[in-house]
């Protein structure tokens, strides 16, 4: 059996928690996983789980009319990386025992933090319900929550979000459909990574977004091409690090708008095209990244970068604290390793 992947099975849970949340204004373990339990990871071969957790549920807040809710669950997960952690291999194994790994640990902080005022996340969500409760109509709303990061892999990085929750009401007078909105949100399990980059288009990328001045560039071509002889790694490594020696030390040294374009490019890898906000679920804790508090620190900080290592740092002018750095991992042959990582900073996260 692989290995589980705590990300990916804490993808799932968050779903099945939002849209419990969505359906009762609470959340308990054991609704949780009793839906955890009817999902068989050997369904993600040829298509997705299904479940209508609220149907035809008749909700009222004060004196306002009554509203009808339904709320649907859709999970598609990678079946290799969850197998153990769903269904009935799951219920037999751990469901009265503890549970596989830190997920248990991470369930029990996501069960605490569904709540508006523990988090940003459940505040968006009790938003959009209680739009439609305080409103003096009667709607019919469907929450759909939709758990399908392959998905999202498929598009090349451009769409954040893990899980989305679809929204659509209909007038109770009337078929028409009166409102509709999407929410996504982008999950992580103890990650600081929100980009891998390539080292040659990587590297291009970069100096772009920072408005940078490549001088003959051409020279570094060749990285895009595949190395197979002994010799050839070596040579495509060499060029590898000559390229990224160069492109630090223009980042460093060439400092106009420096704060502005390191927040643009840090922007479109943290939230993408679809503006995701980040869930990181860990064991101590749910951390957020949330669009509006990013732009509020964009607005307030100046950034300074400096060097740590190989690594380029970036961080808040004022406090010294790390924003995000780009750190590489770079391993001449044989091991013939050249990563890079964007990763964030504790100065990132929501207060």
């Amino acid at each position: 059996m692989a290995k589980i992947n705590e990300g990916d099975v804490m993808e799932g849970l968050f779903a099945i928690a939002i849209s419990v949340l969505l359906a009762e204004g609470r959340v308990e373990r054991a609704k949780i996983n009793r839906i955890r339990s009817l999902i068989e990871p050997k369904m993600f071969s040829t298509g997705r789980f299904e479940y209508p957790v609220a149907k035809g549920v008749k909700v009222q807040k004060s004196s306002n009319p009554p509203d009808i809710f339904n709320v649907n669950l859709a999970v598609r997960l990678k079946e290799a990386s969850v197998t153990g952690a769903y269904g009935k291999e799951y219920k037999i194994k751990y469901s009265k025992a503890s549970d596989i790994g830190n997920i248990g640990k991470k369930l029990d902080n996501l069960i605490e933090s569904a709540n508006p005022q523990r988090s940003s996340y459940a505040k968006k969500l009790f938003d959009a319900r209680d739009q439609f409760l305080k409103n003096n109509q009667g709607e019919t709303v469907t929450f759909n929550v939709i758990a399908d990061g392959i998905a999202g892999e498929s598009s090349g990085g451009a769409v954040k979000g893990d899980v989305t929750v679809n929204i659509e009401a209909v007038s109770s007078k009337g078929k028409s459909n009166i409102f509709s909105q999407t929410i996504p949100f982008s999950l992580k399990s103890e990650s600081v990574t929100v980009a891998n980059l390539s080292p040659y288009n990587g590297m291009l990328t970069i100096a772009k977004a920072f408005g940078l001045k490549w001088k003959d560039v051409s020279k570094y071509e060749e990285i895009g091409k595949k190395a197979l002889t002994t010799a050839e790694k070596s040579h495509k490594f060499k060029l590898i690090k000559m390229m990224y020696d160069e492109l630090k030390k223009m980042i460093i040294t060439n400092k106009i708008d420096l704060s502005n374009r390191a927040f643009e490019f840090l922007q479109d890898a943290i939230f993408g095209k679809d503006l995701a906000d980040v869930v990181d679920m860990q064991k101590a804790g749910v951390k957020e990244i949330t669009y509006d508090y990013f732009q509020n620190l964009k607005k307030s900080t100046k950034l300074t970068v400096g060097s740590s290592g190989e690594n380029i740092v970036f961080k808040d002018s004022k406090t010294n604290v790390p924003i995000f750095q780009l750190r590489v991992k770079l391993r001449p042959p044989p091991a013939n390793e050249a990563k890079f990582y964007l990763e964030v900073g504790k100065g990132i996260y929501k207060k």
